[in-house]
Order: C-alpha cells, then structure tokens, then sequence
C-alpha cells in the first residue's frame, strides 16, 4: 500500500466571549456549532490517512526486520567462509613447510625432497657407478661415462655412453614400471633404444627395441660353471662357448614360432659337446657334434613347428680360429 499525504484539518472558527454583546456572541456561537460538522468529517479523513500510513510503516518495519535476519544469515555464513579460507590457508603453508622439510612421498610413490612440485634429481648427470634402477619415476634422467657402462645399463659402446632414459609405470602397492633408455652419442650405438620391465622388486632384461640402424642380433658369452652352460634367446640369439672341459649345453625353451638362436662353439681342446635338455633335436643321422682342436662350428637353432617348446638344430661350417 503507497504513503498517503494526510489532508489538511481546517481551523475551528472563534468561540464566544463573556464579554461578547449580545449579537456577536449568538454570530460566534452558530458559526462555531455550524463547523462541528465539517470538522467531524475532516477528522475521519484525516484517521483513516493516518491509519493507512500506519499500515505502510508496520509493513516496512517487517521488511526491515526480515532484512536484518537474512543480514545475520549473511554474516554468518561470511563468517564460516572466512574460517574455512583460513584452515585452507594454513593447510597450504603446512603443506609448503612438509614440501620445503621434506622428505616427502611424491604423487608416483618416491620420497625425498620435493621442489617445486617435481622431484628433485640426483644430479645432471649420473656416471656409471649409478644405477638405472634408481632413476626418478616420472621424468627423465641422463647416465653418461667415458669408461664404459653401470652395472645395470644396457649394452652400449665399450668406452664413451650417454643414455637418456625415461621411466614410468606405478610403484605404489606393487612394482609396475617400464624404463626405456636411448643411446644419443654419435657411434654405432647411435640411436639404440632399449626397453625393460620393473616386475615387484625384480626388473627384466633389457630388450633392444629394433629399428632400421639398429637391427643386430645380441650376443652373450656362455657362463660354464661346473661344466654345464644355460643357453636363454630372452638374453642373446647369438652365444659364444669356449669350454675348459667336457660341456652340458642347457637350451631354453623357444619363446615362440619366430625364435631363433645361434651357437658358436669354440673347441681348444679335446672336449665333447651335449644337450642335456631333450629339447634340442640333431638333424638324421647324426650321434653328436665333432670338433677338433682350435675348429669354430656355427650351428642354428630354429623352433620346431608347432610350438612344442623344442628346438631343431642345423649344423653350419667350420673355420679355423
């Protein structure tokens, strides 16, 4: 309801006098009681005005009164705002001093110091006295020496290496990683790429992955203890075996149709050859393999067909060492 100006309430006109004659005091007196009536009227008027502005102030004193409790409302929740900016606040300088302390366990599962949200490296470069196994999860890290390669490097170049290696995968609840490591300088190692697997706590071999100047077979010398030798394709498909006795070769299982593997047995003496694993079959006709003194025999081993786990043997030449 809007504000209504009150009308105007006209003025009683004079009363009589005792001192009045006789003829102004009766003009007085009727004038007088002749302005009851409008003044009566006017008063009515005048009350309900003043009651509709009545009406209009009590329903503007609600409205304020509502105003002021949303305000209390407002102010509240400003106020635990305020406090629920204030705890992340100091979650984030707790946060910084436990990053800035460190140790700390980082997103991938490593600890140590962390800065700038990026674990911190060992160093530029690690040397070979360093392993590959310890190379930040994540991010990239160089391995480079001038004297050869680290324990758990890949096969690189006798001397001058430089690896740049990535790994990543998950080390939290168990071992799942993936390292891959590249050879940058410029010798006939140039542009190796090799791959191996973090499984637990137990990492794999490394595996060459093949490209268009890279595509070599790896090779192996045959560890003989107690004059026996275990032949495995994961690790090389071409082996050297100089024996110093009489020699069991133990030959692994192919790993699949396209495997292959290469001996080449190198006699210095009078010693005999054999496959103690019954997975190794000679071609007809043929009891075993003879060398003599100083004679290098090259023979194949191809998987045979049908994925039986054994291997066919093909003999090669001879040459003199």
């Amino acid at each position: 309801m809007p504000l209504v100006v009150p009308t105007p309430v006209p003025a009683y006109p004079p009363a009589p006098q005792p001192t009045d004659d006789r003829v102004t005091f009766s003009t007085k007196a009727f004038t007088l009681a002749a302005s009851y009536e409008p003044q009566r009227l006017a008063f009515n008027v005048a009350l309900d005005q003043v009651y509709t502005n009545a009406q209009w102030a009590q329903a503007k004193a609600l409205d304020a009164q509502n105003a002021a409790t949303a305000a209390g409302q407002s102010a509240s929740a400003a106020n635990a705002s305020r406090v629920a900016a204030d705890t992340a606040v100091q979650d984030v300088r707790d946060a910084m001093a436990a990053i800035q302390a460190g140790p700390v366990a980082s997103v991938m599962g490593r600890t140590g110091v962390v800065t700038g949200l990026v674990e911190t490296a060992i160093g530029a470069t690690r040397n070979k006295s360093q392993l590959m196994a310890n190379a930040p999860i994540g991010q990239w890290a160089a391995y480079s020496d001038t004297t050869g390669s680290g324990a758990d490097w890949p096969p690189g170049h006798p001397t001058v290496n430089w690896w740049n290696v990535f790994t990543f995968g998950s080390t939290l609840a168990v071992g799942r990683v993936t390292q891959r490591a590249s050879q940058t300088l410029s010798t006939g190692y140039q542009g190796w790429v090799f791959e191996r697997q973090l499984h637990d706590a137990s990492w794999g071999p490394w595996q060459r992955i093949l490209g268009a100047r890279s595509l070599i077979e790896e090779w192996a010398i045959a560890t003989i203890t107690g004059g026996a030798c275990t032949i495995d394709p994961e690790i090389a498909t071409i082996w050297w075996i100089e024996p110093a006795s009489n020699l069991s070769i133990n030959v692994r299982s192919p790993r699949g149709p396209g495997d292959q593997v290469t001996l080449r047995l190198m006699q210095r003496g009078s010693y005999s050859f054999s496959f103690t694993s019954n997975n190794v079959k000679l071609p007809a006709g043929t009891s075993g393999l003879q060398l003599a003194r100083d004679e290098l025999l090259t023979v194949a081993l191809i998987p045979e067909f049908g994925g039986n786990g054994a291997w066919n043997l093909f003999i090669g030449g001879k040459h003199i060492a």
